[in-house]
């Protein structure tokens, strides 16, 4: 079974929304010329960039205590960037 990180389950939690948003407001991302949707990917790829992070930290840190540590830092430091971001 695969060693489950705190940072692993947000990344995994923010790439579910990121979908579901996308899906249930699709018509509104896709009007015009459709930036939203090249918004919404941008954000998606985001979080595949943070499971790559996850997935590095994993392989380089075998101490789960510091590396739950460091995902929980890497997440709240990637939620106050991302509110900061959306608050404009």
């Amino acid at each position: 079974m695969k060693k489950w990180t705190i940072l692993r389950a947000y990344f995994l939690i923010y790439l579910a929304c990121c979908i579901v948003y996308t899906i249930a407001k699709w018509k509104t991302l896709a009007y015009e010329e459709g930036w939203g949707v090249v918004y919404m990917v941008g954000l998606i790829v985001i979080g595949l960039f943070g499971l790559l992070i996850d997935f590095i930290l994993t392989l380089i840190i075998k101490n789960k205590k510091i590396l739950n540590g460091i995902g929980i830092v890497i997440a709240m430091g990637f939620s106050i960037m991302l509110y900061m971001e959306l608050k404009q």
